[in-house]
């Protein structure tokens, strides 16, 4: 039958708003154009569903009964979902599961060399704990220090950073909704918080961020480099400040390597200046010295993950799972507390340090049987990529975690995510506790291998104090043990005396009943903790005693005893 005028303008009109279609959704959605890209099939798909229910339309219409261009475009549209589908099968874990376990090698490290110190007085008083939780918190309140504060947000990530030969946890502002972009032409800037004096402060550029993730438009981070790189798939972008504190993003461009669309690895990074939106790509192993943060934590975390569960192959974890290991990332803490639907998932599976070797992500490594114990833990370069295993059997973290906050549980005190460190080669968690508040008020220490063996204080120097002399016991507290000085420099002992008890206080300090008491004829202060003898209790004002002390390194006339005898 001859196709009728009406019916070829119709066609026409329906290829027109197909056309419209498509660039819409091109510019709404920005795939990449990549044929190895998901989303560039996912874009040819909805844009044929579209044209097939705007031809059948016409079609339906049409007095000639044609339908040759719905039949065409249906045949394509069915063509594109089962390659796509063969593509993502090819692709998947299931198939490929041994190359997914070999897309990166992790090297072991030795924990001695490598692991941060907190052995002496000195070392714990500079140590940063500031989690991101608590960075939040601190963070938010920055957000006063501007005038348009309902306009803008802060970023919830708060990325460990060394700025200024000091850390800090840093996040950027961003815009709340649609309509504040469309209020605003740029965000003022980042917050910074200190991770050892706790204190935030909100950055007010004077160069400010004009291209964004939260933006909108042309000055939307993603439509930006999609018109520079319309092939490009990238990774998650990072915020990162250069050495004189301006903003910048870091995209990560990935390309796959096992099958049509998995196993994708980063290949390079493009930086843009979030003010001029200039760009510049750099291979890994070119990137400036500034940047601390490029690789984001969900890929190195995903790229661990498939390493410790598929060396065995896809079946060998649904069933045998010989060899299966997890990291606590991936299962963030679930079944810590099973009859305490309120603890569920309460502990986050990972935290940063900063180390030598720049910022990494700690997390452990823990059987699939579910025996609330770690086999060892690993460090993940957020710079470099790399990941290193340390062999460290002894108690996970949600276990040291709920053993930090029985010791205040009176208090209702919340525990941080640990970090490992090393007290003269032990293998040692350090965790803050927190309040309702989300500060930190208190720092425990935990042995990995027996999480029993702990001390807590209102800092980490107390903790220390406390930790060494439970762990090396008769050894004791040594000068360099103590200062990180030599013995010629300064000289502590532990010293004997004995007398009869003036004054007498009881305490709970740190969640632990202290004595305080002064001896006749003594200028010193003692403090006995309850553990020393549980006789105490019944010391007065006249009762004779003989102790072993040491005098406090932080506190003039202030003893600490270690042995106490009540005659």
């Amino acid at each position: 039958m001859k196709l009728e005028a009406s019916s070829v303008v119709s066609r026409v009109v329906a290829g027109i708003i197909t056309i419209i279609f498509a660039v819409f959704l091109n510019w709404l959605c920005l795939p990449a154009w990549n044929i190895r890209s998901g989303g560039f099939w996912w874009y040819w798909i909805v844009v044929g569903i579209f044209a097939l229910i705007a031809f059948a339309i016409v079609d339906y219409l049409a007095e000639d009964d044609i339908f040759i261009p719905t039949i065409v475009i249906f045949i394509i549209v069915a063509v594109i979902i089962v390659v796509g589908i063969i593509g993502a099968v090819a692709s998947s874990k299931m198939v490929n599961a041994v190359k997914y376990s070999n897309l990166i090698e992790i090297e072991e490290g030795n924990f001695e060399d490598e692991i941060q110190s907190v052995s002496t007085v000195e070392e714990a008083r500079e140590f940063p704990l500031l989690d991101v939780e608590t960075a939040q918190k601190l963070g938010n309140r920055s957000l006063s220090e501007i005038d348009k504060v309902s306009q803008f947000e802060v970023n919830g990530e708060y990325n460990l950073i060394s700025y200024d030969e000091k850390q800090y946890r840093l996040s950027p502002l961003e815009y709340n909704s649609i309509f504040k972009a469309l209020n605003n032409e740029s965000i003022p800037g980042y917050v910074l918080v200190d991770s050892e004096t706790q204190e935030s402060h909100l950055v007010q550029l004077d160069n400010e961020i004009k291209y964004a993730p939260s933006d909108i438009f042309s000055q939307d981070l993603t439509r930006l480099l999609r018109g520079k790189y319309p092939s490009y798939i990238f990774d998650k972008y990072q915020f990162d400040i250069d050495d004189n504190g301006e903003a910048y993003y870091i995209a990560p461009v990935v390309e796959p390597t096992i099958g049509f669309f998995g196993g994708k690895i980063v290949q390079s990074f493009v930086i843009i200046n979030a003010n001029t939106e200039e760009c510049e790509e750099y291979a890994p192993e070119d990137l400036p010295e500034w940047i601390d943060h490029a690789y984001s934590l969900d890929y190195l975390m995903g790229l661990a993950e498939s390493y410790y569960q598929y060396k065995g192959g896809f079946w060998n974890t649904v069933f045998s799972k010989t060899n299966v290991r997890e990291i606590s990332y991936s299962y963030k803490g679930e079944n810590v507390n099973e009859d305490d639907d309120e603890d569920k998932n309460e502990f986050a599976g990972y935290n940063s340090i900063m180390t030598k070797d720049g910022v990494q992500f700690f997390t452990c490594v823990v059987s699939v049987s579910n025996d609330e114990s770690a086999l060892g833990f690993i460090l993940a370069n957020s710079k470099t990529g790399e990941i290193t295993y340390y062999d460290c059997a002894g108690a996970e973290e949600s276990t040291a975690q709920l053993q930090a906050e029985s010791l205040y549980q009176n208090y209702g005190y919340k525990s941080s995510y640990p970090l490992m460190v090393s007290v003269d080669g032990v293998p040692t968690y350090v965790i803050s506790l927190k309040d309702k508040s989300k500060i930190n008020k208190a720092y425990v220490m935990i042995n990995v291998e027996n999480y029993t063996l702990s001390a807590s204080g209102e800092t980490l120097e107390d903790a220390l104090l406390q930790y060494r002399e439970k762990v090396f016991g008769e050894e004791g507290l040594t000068p360099e043990d103590l200062t990180g000085e030599t013995s010629e420099e300064v000289e502590i002992e532990t010293k004997s005396t004995a007398g009869t008890i003036t004054e007498l206080y009881q305490a709970t300090q740190n969640g632990t009943t202290q004595f305080f008491f002064v001896l006749e004829g003594d200028d010193n202060l003692y403090i006995s903790s309850i553990s020393n003898n549980s006789r105490q209790v019944q010391m007065s004002v006249g009762s004779n005693v003989s102790i072993d002390y040491y005098m406090s390194p932080n506190e003039e006339l202030v003893g600490i005893v270690s042995k106490i005898e009540i005659q």
